[in-house]
């Protein structure tokens, strides 16, 4: 078996940001806009989640996000950048340049229907 006029295997390896959805948003919900969290400062894409420990908070959304990706790529010991299948991208970045240099989530959404890309800052509760 080749990869046939479907294109190279790898592209069909792996999972759509969408096959993830559903687990992601049983621990995280989804607003009717397409957001996760609460607005934050920033942009209007800009998102905030709140807990006790966002950097762990952090790698539990990325992990339920971007699992099984097509490719992962490491932001020289910055973060992860996952590609999946549908060309969906979510980058983790372990701190960010912001104030509090809190972890953020960034999700590139591609054909999710009811999910927007957005940028997720994880905050500490009380800050």
């Amino acid at each position: 078996m080749g990869a046939g006029s479907g294109g190279p295997t790898a592209l069909r390896a792996g999972n759509r940001l969408g096959d993830n959805i559903d687990n992601l948003k049983e621990k995280f919900p989804l607003n009717s806009s397409g957001f996760f969290g609460t607005k934050g400062k920033g942009r209007s894409h800009t998102r905030n989640i709140v807990s006790d420990n966002p950097a762990r908070t952090a790698a539990e959304f990325t992990n339920l996000a971007s699992y099984n990706p097509v490719t992962v790529e490491t932001i020289a010991g910055k973060g992860l950048i996952y590609t999946m299948r549908d060309g969906s991208v979510v980058t983790h970045r372990f701190t960010s340049s912001s104030k509090d240099h809190s972890p953020v989530v960034e999700l590139k959404v591609h054909d999710v229907p009811g999910v927007r890309s957005q940028k997720i800052h994880f905050t500490k509760k009380g800050k």
